[in-house]
Order: C-alpha cells, then structure tokens, then sequence
C-alpha cells in the first residue's frame, strides 16, 4: 500500500515576506489571463444553465399569486384519524385476581399519517441496513489506496452507474418484482445507495494515514488483517457520520417512493393530493416535518460523539 508522497500541484516560488504579505492583505487578486479565461467560463456555464433551464425573474413574480393560493389551500391543517382501543389487563395480587379496576377498554384516537411514518422509518433503517452490507466490500475495491488499478477502475464505473440511476427507477423494479408495498421501497432504498454510499466509504478509506497502515504490515499482518487492524479503525468515524446522514436521506427518499407504491408515506401523500384535500397534505406534512426534525437532532448528536 503506497502512500502519497507526491505533492499536489507546482512548488509555489519562493518570495519575500514583504510580497507575501501583500499578497495575503490584497482583498482580491490581480486580473492576469487564467482568472480572466476562468470568469469567462463561469458566466458562460451560467449563461447557458439559465438560457436552457428558461429561469425568468418575471415569471416567478407573476406566479406568486398562485403560490400564495395554493397556500392558503393548506390551512387549517386537519388530520386524519384512526381510532384505537386498548384493552387494561386485569391485576393479579397474591394470586387473587382483580377487575380491571372499572377502566374496561380504553379508547382514544392518533392521526393516521403517523403509521404510515413509523413505516417510513423502518424502510429507511432496513434499506440503509441493507446499503452498508452491500456498499462495504465495494469501497474496498474502489479505493485507490488499498485496490488494483484495473479493479478500482472497474468498480468506480459500476458505483457510476449505480448513481446515475435514480432511486425511483429502482421503486419500479422492484415493485414490478415483489409488488406493492414496503419491501420493494426497502430493495430500492438499499440498492440505491450503493453507489453514493461506496464511494463516500472508499473516499474515507483513501484519506487514512498510510504511515499506520505501514506499522501494521512491518509486523507480517497479511492484506486482511491490514483492512481490519489499520485500514478500517481509522476509517470509522468518518464512515458512520455518512451512515447517519444516508439514513436521513433515505428517510426523505422513502416518503417520495410511496409515489410508485413503494410503501411508506408517499402513499398517503399522493391520495391527498389526487383527492384535493389541502388541509389533510397539511397535517401529513407537519407530522413529516417534526419527525424529519427529531431524526436530524439525534443524527447530529450521534456524529459529534464519533467525531
């Protein structure tokens, strides 16, 4: 495993500290032919994003009537609800048994967006379950550091076109496989994070300190010993905040697959909005909204104690 040793870039030349404080106090840099070249091409890519995508400033101020109705449309949110019974044990003391104490069944109701969450949550921590399996081993070989040229050229071709496939394009296949319903959200969730989970964990892998994984072999460890003793514990923290932050995105990806009938709460989205009722998309989305909030606390909670 070599290390990097060549440095990035031409040696810059050597200057006085008078100049080199100039240069540091200037607010900005003096216009020669390769900042000139790189403006050019900056307004030219911006020029051509505007003119293709068809951008008018005017047009958004004449539409914002039609988004402040469909705005007011939304309110008052309203929820759907479901109505459950609980039915209280009866006690037992001394083995004697008593009644129920004369609560019988308890019966109270919760919106129904909140099953259809709960079951968004469970694709996104299967799904993202089923990516670190899938994405792990790939990383290895799509690190340069740690891979053979050809393999690491082979797997960063696949983890292209892995990311170049939209995550609802893999909804439908998989629905069309298993049906309708959450597997197939959870077959899409994982297989379509491959690419962008392998890649984060072979980016990881690359920016180890080789001087360690060095240590390791000069004892005789063999390449897997290597991976597991020097490659991957300096890799892991960097590996798990990705993780959590996959995890949020599948959250987010998985209320879009329900779409497609992939489960989750897209479903009930997409009902929402073909039947007109505004006010229920409303509730739906203020529940998505404190969910989405709670799950990105306890994320970033979770990175700053592995970072």
């Amino acid at each position: 495993m070599a290390a990097f040793t060549r440095p990035f870039g031409r040696t810059p030349p050597v200057t006085s500290g008078d100049a080199y404080r100039e240069r540091l106090l200037r607010p900005l840099p003096r216009l020669n032919p390769k900042i000139v070249l790189i403006g050019v091409l900056v307004f030219g890519a911006y020029y051509w994003g505007i003119s293709g995508t068809q951008a008018s400033p005017r047009e958004l101020i004449n539409g914002l009537p039609n988004i402040w109705h469909f705005i007011e449309r939304l309110f008052p949110p309203e929820f759907d609800t479901q109505r459950q019974t609980l039915q209280t044990p009866a006690m037992s003391i001394f083995g004697l048994s008593i009644p129920r104490l004369g609560l019988g069944s308890v019966h109270f109701s919760y919106p129904t967006i909140i099953n259809y969450v709960v079951q968004t949550i469970q694709m996104a921590i299967i799904g993202t379950t089923l990516s670190i399996f899938l994405a792990a081993p790939l990383a290895v070989l799509a690190a340069r550091n740690v891979s053979h040229p050809l393999v690491y050229l082979t797997t960063r071709l696949f983890l292209n076109a892995n990311r170049a496939i939209p995550e609802i394009i893999f909804a439908l296949i998989f629905v069309a496989a298993v049906g309708l319903g959450p597997f197939g959200g959870v077959l899409a969730l994982g297989v379509g994070s491959i690419g962008f989970m392998s890649k984060v964990y072979a980016e990881a892998i690359e920016a180890i300190d080789p001087q360690q994984v060095l240590a390791v072999r000069a004892t005789g460890a063999n390449r897997l010993q290597t991976l597991v003793y020097a490659v991957f514990p300096q890799a892991m923290p960097v590996i798990a905040s990705y993780t959590l932050l996959n995890f949020e995105h599948n959250v987010r990806s998985a209320t879009i697959l329900g779409i497609v009938g992939a489960g989750g709460v897209g479903f009930v989205l997409q009902k929402y909005m073909a039947l007109f009722q505004y006010t229920h998309l409303m509730g739906a989305l203020i529940v998505i909204i404190l969910v989405v909030t709670v799950i990105d606390r306890i994320s970033d909670r979770i990175r700053k104690s592995l970072i």
